[in-house]
């Protein structure tokens, strides 16, 4: 029965998938979240400074150590108080094949949108998030698409939509505010973005959490948010941007 389940899941048809199971309360985990963030910025450093468990490494090399150390500290927490990480984090079997590659093509239909949307309200601010990093892959290109491919995707989706929303969805505020909230915080982390980066950001964020409430797994916004992230190393690696 569960097999037949997960073989007819849609993203349209039928009643959402998504159910939260987790131990933790919205402030506790709230709190853990903070706590998960502050570590990994204290063991790795900041690009600038150094941290607690290394002595000098380039910016990528330290981002790539706050992903690890995050991914680390969120699996831990998610075990806690009885819980079971594939359940907290929700990274059961979406279901066929299928379910990836129709999210994968709404996600470049949606970007689509924000991207003619930016161009023609913003269009100034749609290479300006891009320039500062057109340097750093230049010079690590193989590191960058690692940490931008593979360790952004999985750090902030299990920390974000996988502890954190789950213990929202869960009280009160139900997974819809839930969701705002999450994505609320994740935007956060892009502080210093343009305006048309963050609204970028918090919309394909909410995205990332409709697709969760939809599939009952985790693994597929993980899989859509590496393949956006890889485009965009790609995009900075072989298509000059615009002077």
């Amino acid at each position: 029965m569960e097999n037949q389940g997960l073989a007819s899941r849609s993203l349209f048809r039928g009643p959402p998938a998504y159910t939260p199971r987790t131990p933790w309360t919205p402030l506790w985990a709230l709190l853990a979240g903070v706590l998960i963030v502050g570590l990994s910025v204290l063991g790795a450093g900041t690009g600038q400074s150094p941290g607690a468990w290394r002595q000098d490494l380039g910016p990528l090399a330290t981002l790539a150590l706050r992903q690890a150390i995050a991914v680390v500290l969120t699996l831990l927490a998610s075990a806690l108080f009885g819980g079971r990480a594939r359940e907290v984090l929700v990274l059961g079997s979406p279901g066929p094949t299928s379910i990836y590659l129709r999210a994968l093509l709404l996600m470049a239909v949606l970007q689509a949108i924000v991207s003619t949307v930016q161009y023609a309200l913003l269009p100034e601010d749609m290479y300006a998030d891009l320039r500062p990093l057109v340097q750093l892959l230049s010079e690590q290109w193989a590191l960058a698409l690692a940490v931008v491919g593979l360790g952004a995707p999985l750090s902030e989706e299990l920390l974000f939509r996988g502890f954190l929303l789950s213990a929202l969805a869960r009280s009160r505020l139900g997974f819809a505010r839930g969701a705002l909230v999450t994505t609320s915080l994740w935007t956060a982390l892009h502080a210093g973005y343009s305006l048309a980066g963050i609204l970028e950001v918090f919309t394909i964020g909410l995205f990332f959490s409709w697709l969760l409430w939809r599939t009952g797994s985790l693994r597929v916004p993980i899989v859509c948010h590496a393949l956006y992230n890889v485009l965009i190393v790609l995009v900075l690696r072989y298509v000059p941007l615009p002077t």
